[in-house]
């Protein structure tokens, strides 16, 4: 079949034979997508001299089958003696192997033994093992390797050999969408997963699209089946009746709700459950028992976790999680410190639970999870606020999924009191991820739970809703927790979360526009962190009371009480507080017309707070960066330009997460918004809108970092030397072609000192008109342009 046999010519003289035992040619019926820097890489290894024998693993459903054919068929035609490829399941061999060596042998029509027959020649053979390799199969391999020199073995399992110098090659599932990914619909029908999905969809519905309505349920449906081609085929096939967001729903409802047909994949396997207890099939049952206790955890995990939960010394747990590595039973993550972390698949995770469920053992195992994840999350939230808080964050990002499977389980299992403590304790970290509602679900689920509460508990969890409603935007509703839970503390004689309840108040007085109660509220707690000495509740008291004396008129007592919060945070080691106590600075800097002093404030606690990925507090610095942009550089349209999309950015962030600190009036910031809607027109603005909406805090705060291009024509030195800084604010509108009115909006001032600081420009200038000072203003000494010509570039927009 694949050798001229009796053929005496020089292997480089003979015809190359190929051929295939399955069914190659199926495998180029459909696009080979998302894998085509996977098939690249693979062709090159392949037709190096290092790389002999090469074995592609991966999971069942990863597409190893479809990537070995199209492999074949790209390169095989590179060898003088041709290759075969073998679906070594095709041969009906025994799982034990026997018969292995004459059925590869018969395959390739060279009788009982191929070895002799393959010594000399330049040969690609690809085995296709559909599972794991069966027995035998690995010596054969090494005893081809060591008599044929020009022989390349490629083999496709869901283990490698393990034989000497065999190079592995990884295939992972498709890439799945990120947050990113999703906020662009250009963008999110690029990611592989979402492609392969939408493509196979539209083989069995023709009409389905990728709209803006569908793509969070499209993105969603990827990440949820880990980007396994073989469970997007399926998903596909459900899709010819359903749309994303039912078929998320029956995934929630039941783990047999993908499952098929051979028209819908070339997969031997046309269900999630055929595929997961295929993959399982050769484990022991010690193994098989360690794997199925997995399931309980929510997200991924290291060999410390999974020591601690399930009780294994760590050599048992390190061994046991390299042997179901090897397997392709679990999926890994490299981190950027050189360790390692594990996760069951999603689409296993339901059928590993059903065991667990079935066996008695899910309420001891979530037990053990519960107790093991509250203690560390316990011991790492109280990070948050000191030097070591990025560490801290670090740690609750990465039990994120943990901790909330905790909080679940406890408030199930009717274990209120540890619940609400596991609860109010990660508030400050939800917070700080935008999770303000879901915070408040949370903490109300506890709070009206049966079960029996403390009456310390009960008040730090009316205290902790409190907040979370005024984060999340329902002041309403948090104004009467944090009464009672202020009349708790006060009862209780606990003064520390007193005042810190009185400083919620006092914010939530400060936005109802009550300045006189927010000012009582927040000197009470001032006088109370000061008699007790506690240097990190003043310098929070401290901060919100600057913006409370600045609504109150009093700019020089409010900044420098900005000043000082902003010191004692920064000597503490709360770079967060810190940074948010600057942007309250700033922004009292900028009303006064100083947005260059103002300026590397703000840009370092926008850095802080982006790298800190604290979401809310992200969106408040782009507000007042925006007012940075256009107080420097407010002649510029691009400056107009980034202050729509910045403000758009932050008005969706907030609308998302319920919204964060207040470092501007209220007023200031919807005039902002109003003015760049005005210079820009609705067209332009609406551009910039929908483009700010749809990035994240991050992008967003990398777009506000973008240096602002110059002017092509700046003031005339002359000029600029006669006027003071505010003066030329003044001139550069004027020659904008702005009216007194504008002007007055545009910088935040009187429209009476507008006209008083134009009739001082026009005296030091010597102009008896706004299209003198325009001409002043905008013309260079070495443009050439007459008069008119000036004119034109001063009333140009």
């Amino acid at each position: 079949m694949v050798l001229n046999r009796g053929d005496a010519r020089h292997p480089r003289d003979r015809k190359a034979d190929v051929s295939g035992v399955g069914q190659q040619g199926r495998y180029t019926l459909t696009p080979l997508i998302g894998m085509e820097e996977e098939l690249a890489g693979l062709e090159a290894r392949v037709l190096s001299d290092s790389s002999r024998v090469l074995a592609l693993v991966g999971p069942t459903g990863v597409g190893k089958t479809r990537l070995s054919a199209a492999l074949f068929e790209n390169v095989v035609g590179e060898f003088a003696d041709g290759g075969c490829r073998v679906e070594l399941e095709s041969l009906d061999v025994p799982r034990d192997g026997s018969g292995l060596r004459e059925a590869i042998a018969a395959a390739l029509g060279l009788g009982a033994h191929p070895v002799d027959a393959l010594r000399d020649r330049e040969f690609l053979l690809v085995l296709d093992c559909g599972g794991p390799p069966p027995r035998g199969c690995a010596p054969l391999v090494a005893e081809l390797a060591d008599s044929a020199p020009r022989l390349r073995v490629v083999t496709a399992a869901t283990q490698a050999l393990g034989v000497y110098g065999e190079r592995s090659v990884i295939l992972a599932p498709l890439a799945v969408p990120h947050p990113e990914d999703a906020a662009e619909l250009e963008r999110l029908a690029r990611v592989p997963s979402v492609e392969l999905l939408v493509h196979r969809t539209r083989a069995v519905r023709p009409g389905f699209q990728l709209t803006e309505e569908n793509r969070a349920a499209v993105a969603e449906l990827c990440v949820r089946l880990d980007g396994l081609p073989l469970a997007l085929e399926l998903a596909a096939s459900r899709l010819k009746v359903n749309s994303p967001a039912s078929l998320l729903a029956e995934l929630d409802d039941s783990s047999d709700a993908l499952h098929g047909s051979a028209a819908d994949t070339m997969s031997r396997h046309l269900s999630m459950r055929s595929a997961v207890e295929y993959g399982q099939a050769g484990l022991c049952a010690e193994r098989l028992t360690f794997l199925i206790r997995l399931a309980v955890f929510a997200g991924d995990f290291d060999c410390l976790e999974v020591s601690g939960v399930l009780g294994l010394s760590a050599q048992d747990a390190q061994d046991s999680l390299a042997d179901l590595l090897d397997r392709s039973l679990l999926l890994s993550r490299e981190q950027t410190d050189g360790s390692v972390r594990f996760r069951m698949p999603r689409h296993a995770r339901p059928f590993a639970l059903e065991r667990l469920t079935k066996d008695g053992t899910l309420e001891a195992m979530s037990t053990a999870h519960a107790a093991y994840f509250q203690r560390r999350a316990l011991a790492n939230l109280g990070l948050l606020s000191g030097r070591k808080q990025s560490l801290g964050l670090e740690r609750l990002d990465r039990w994120r999924e943990e901790v909330l499977a905790a909080f679940v389980f406890l408030s199930t299992a009717g274990d209120q009191e540890d619940a609400a403590r596991l609860a109010t304790a990660a508030l400050p970290y939800w917070l700080m991820r935008g999770e303000a509602r879901p915070a408040v679900d949370r903490l109300v689920r506890v709070l009206d739970a049966d079960g029996e509460l403390s009456q310390a508990t009960r008040t730090a969890l009316l205290a902790a809703l409190g907040t979370a409603g005024l984060h999340a935007g329902a002041p309403e509703e948090a104004g009467p927790r944090l009464r009672d839970a202020l009349e708790g503390y006060e009862a209780a004689g606990d003064r520390a979360p007193a005042a810190l309840t009185r400083v919620r108040l006092a914010r939530l007085a400060q936005i109802r526009g009550d300045v006189g109660e927010a000012a009582s509220l927040v000197e009470r707690a001032v006088a109370a962190y000061r008699e007790s000495a506690d240097a990190r509740g003043l310098a929070s008291a401290q901060a919100l009371l600057a913006e409370v004396r600045r609504d109150q008129g009093e700019t020089g007592e409010a900044l420098r009480l900005a000043e000082e919060s902003a010191s004692t945070h920064e000597t503490l080691g709360d770079r967060r507080a810190a940074a948010l106590a600057r942007l309250t600075w700033a922004g009292l800097v900028i009303d006064r017309g100083e947005a260059d002093r103002a300026e590397e404030a703000v840009r370092e606690s926008m850095r802080v707070l982006d790298a800190l990925r604290d979401i809310p507090s992200t969106a408040a610095a782009l507000r007042v960066m925006t007012a940075v942009i256009v107080g420097r550089h407010g002649r510029a349209k691009e400056a107009w330009e980034r202050a729509a999309l910045l403000l758009s950015a932050a008005d969706a962030i907030e609308a998302a997460t319920g919204g964060g600190p207040l470092h501007q009036p209220a007023a200031y910031r919807s005039g902002l918004l109003a003015t760049a809607r005005e210079r820009l027109g609705e067209a332009a603005w609406e551009t910039q809108r929908r483009r700010g909406a749809a990035l994240t805090a991050h992008a967003a705060a990398v777009q506000a970092a973008e240096p602002i291009r110059p002017l092509v024509n700046p003031l005339q030195p002359a000029a600029s030397d006669a006027l003071t800084r505010r003066e030329q604010e003044v001139a550069a509108l004027v020659a904008e072609g702005l009216t007194n009115r504008e002007v007055a909006s545009r910088l935040g001032i009187a429209e009476w000192t507008a006209v008083n600081t134009l009739r001082r420009v026009m005296r030091k200038l010597d102009c008896a008109s706004r299209i003198q000072v325009a001409n002043k203003v905008l013309r260079s000494p070495t443009d050439g342009l007459g008069d008119s010509d000036t004119t034109f570039l001063a009333m140009s927009p």
